[in-house]
């Protein structure tokens, strides 16, 4: 571990710089989709067009986490790191010159790769630095920030579009990346040393991918992270429905409860990083999840015809508890990937984002005439999670290893 050489204060610099990096992928799927008809009208496409350039973005998210895995395993995280924030960077800054949607479209796939090398350094930085509950810590500041983006992204976006047009919004992204790109370069420092690199990162990674996927620990604690993190996107996707169109909210009043939310958020990742001064992650997670399992259960008894006064404040304890549990679990995972951090974080996002896509697709599918899909999709995940913390070898601290106890694969 490198903790001790680092200070306070270089510690937190490092942390944000890579929460800053973390907040690429909602910024690039969540800030134009109020911008979609005037995206397929400038390019005289038709909207289904437009829209297949986010369905595209996840795809290229997916793949280049799993590419860059490998690739930051082999020659180290800055130089990889700067790189991928660069590729946003430039393809940000030329999308809104574009005229033709198939170019758009097939630009926004090497877009995503450059947004998923942010996640995946992060969580491998953040391994390599830290241990333990100090690594539950910085993970629980990049899952907040990875989780309150969606919440601000689509405001953001409107205002942008609403003040100076769609193409606006890919110059602020830009803008964005052009400052994490300078900051990472400054302050975050390369955290793999050579004599721990990979010499055939590929053939290396898809070695340590096959050991991680083999073992249960990490499998689970990974699934468990990627189906709490799934009640999120079930949130994203179903609140305008529920809010606007079953309980009849104004913007206002909808923009107000995704507030109040994302303060949840907030306020539950801070509780964590309190607990983690006195409690191991596996230990809070397999406290947590329970409490997690019975707000969402409550959630589904009262998605009928109940007033949205005894609605909100559930759906804030469930949201909330995401920015609890989160955290814990991805540290768990991590701790298993120890000689392999790279691919582990791949496989990780990876697993993470094939979950969301699915519950999200699910909620799309269910309507919007209830809020139960919404509810559903926070609850069956919960359910899933819960379960698998349970299953398996028991260890001391519970259903899942705490983090540092298990020897990390072969590369």
């Amino acid at each position: 571990m490198q903790t001790e050489q680092l200070t306070a204060r270089r510690a937190t610099a490092i942390t944000a710089v890579l929460g800053l990096l973390s907040i690429f992928p909602p910024l690039a799927t969540d800030m134009y989709l109020s911008a979609m008809g005037d995206l397929a009208a400038a390019m005289h496409a038709e909207q289904s067009a437009a829209e297949l350039s986010l369905s595209i973005f996840f795809l290229g998210l997916c793949l280049g986490q799993l590419m860059m895995g490998p690739l930051i395993d082999g020659y180290g995280r800055k130089g990889p790191l700067l790189a991928g924030t660069a590729l946003f960077a430039v393809t940000s800054l030329i999308l809104p010159t574009l005229h033709d949607i198939a170019v758009f479209n097939g630009l926004r796939f090497l877009q995503a790769i450059g947004a998923s090398v942010g996640m995946v350094v992060g969580r491998a930085v953040v391994n390599d630095l830290y241990e333990g509950q100090r690594a539950a810590k910085a993970m629980t500041v990049l899952v907040m920030l990875l989780t309150i983006g969606p919440i601000v992204s689509p405001t953001l976006g409107s205002l942008l579009l609403e003040a100076f047009g769609w193409r606006s919004i890919f110059v602020f992204m830009a803008g964005v990346s052009l400052l994490a790109l300078g900051l990472s370069l400054s302050l975050v420092p390369e955290t793999l040393p050579k004599a721990r690199r990979t010499a055939r990162p590929f053939r290396s990674g898809m070695r340590t991918a096959a050991a991680l996927l083999s073992r249960r620990e990490f499998l689970r604690a990974a699934l468990v992270a990627g189906l709490v993190q799934g009640g999120m996107f079930a949130f994203i996707t179903g609140s305008s429905g529920v809010f606007q169109g079953v309980y009849g909210l104004s913007s206002l009043a909808y923009g107000l409860v995704f507030a109040l939310i994302a303060a949840a958020l907030v306020l539950f990742g801070q509780i964590n990083n309190l607990l983690l001064d006195s409690y191991p992650p596996a230990q809070i997670l397999r406290r947590g999840l329970p409490v997690f399992g019975l707000l969402t259960l409550a959630l589904v008894l009262v998605s009928g015809r109940s007033p949205v006064w005894l609605f909100v404040p559930l759906l804030w304890g469930a949201v909330g508890m995401i920015g609890l549990l989160s955290a814990n679990a991805m540290t768990l995972a991590m701790s298993e990937a120890r000689d392999g951090a790279g691919m582990g974080s791949a496989v990780l996002g990876a697993i993470q984002f094939g979950i969301a896509f699915t519950v999200s697709g699910c909620v799309a599918l269910g309507g919007t005439g209830t809020p139960l899909p919404m509810s559903l999709g926070l609850l069956l995940p919960a359910i899933l999670a819960l379960g698998l913390s349970l299953v398996g070898r028991r260890r001391p601290e519970g259903g899942m290893p705490d983090a540092g106890d298990a020897q990390p694969p072969s590369a």
